[in-house]
């Protein structure tokens, strides 16, 4: 799984990862459709909003769009459709091309996801951060797609959700440690070539493989990471030394879950 993010604030992250993808020409999009909404930067949850890459023209473009997909034939006003598309956060590589959610977007839509790292817990009171050591940007492999209201009341607050989900694969051999699911990381050109449109089914699948790579670390943060409402870097600070890569101990085996009493 893959429901807490951080990022960069937004041109940080649109220059950075421009560099990794070797991309000379990036704008911003001017598109937020969230113009009243405060960027969240520190444990960014499902209906918050995430800077996301897109590719237009050759030219990569940032945009605000809300984390959980909600598919372009959605119907009802906001409210109902922010209430039945919240879970959206995440698109299983396995059922990608299935669901009516994703099969779409996965086809036409592709984005990446620009972030400092990920919260992941392997039990309800043990949450971790995981990040590359070296503090360089992780891209994120999603999908989007644009909805509009076609309630009269909704068009005061804006009709239109851009949003997004991160597709998710079968985690590598580091992250079997935290989950079952790892969201699906690209690197250079593979990140590139996922913007790329025209491509067909059998060559997206050829990107659904478990990342593994030497620079991921993941530590252990206080229980506060796990309340939506905090969106300080207090979620980011290590209470606890880097897990190693190399055993095959999964640390759900050595934390015992105490009683937190949170609502999550």
């Amino acid at each position: 799984m893959c429901g807490r993010l951080n990022q960069f604030a937004k041109l940080p992250a649109l220059s950075l990862a421009g560099r990794a993808l070797r991309v000379e020409r990036r704008k911003d999009s001017g598109k937020e459709d969230v113009r009243s909404q405060a960027p969240s930067i520190h444990n960014l949850c499902p209906t918050d909003y995430a800077d996301v890459l897109t590719m237009e023209e050759s030219e990569l473009v940032a945009t605000r769009m809300r984390f959980g997909l909600i598919p372009s034939w959605a119907k009802g006003g906001k409210a109902e459709v922010n209430k039945k598309f919240r879970l959206t956060f995440n698109a299983r590589s396995e059922t990608i091309f299935e669901l009516a959610s994703y099969r779409q977007a996965v086809m036409q839509r592709r984005c990446l996801v620009p972030v400092t790292g990920w919260h992941e817990w392997p039990d309800r009171g043990t949450p971790y951060f995981i990040h590359n050591a070296d503090g360089s940007p992780l891209l994120l492999a999603a999908i989007w797609d644009v909805w509009q209201s076609p309630l009269a009341e909704d068009q005061a607050s804006g009709p239109m959700h851009t949003s997004m989900s991160v597709v998710t694969t079968p985690p590598g051999r580091y992250m079997a440690k935290f989950h079952d699911r790892s969201p699906l990381v690209l690197d250079g050109e593979r990140a590139l070539a996922w913007l790329s449109p025209g491509q067909a089914k059998e060559e997206l699948q050829s990107f659904f493989q478990p990342y593994e790579s030497e620079l991921l670390e993941a530590y252990r943060v206080s229980n506060a990471a796990l309340l939506p409402q905090n969106k300080s870097a207090e979620s980011l600070v290590p209470i606890s030394s880097p897990v190693p890569q190399m055993d095959d101990v999964s640390v759900a085996d050595e934390n015992e879950t105490p009683e937190l009493g949170l609502e999550l």
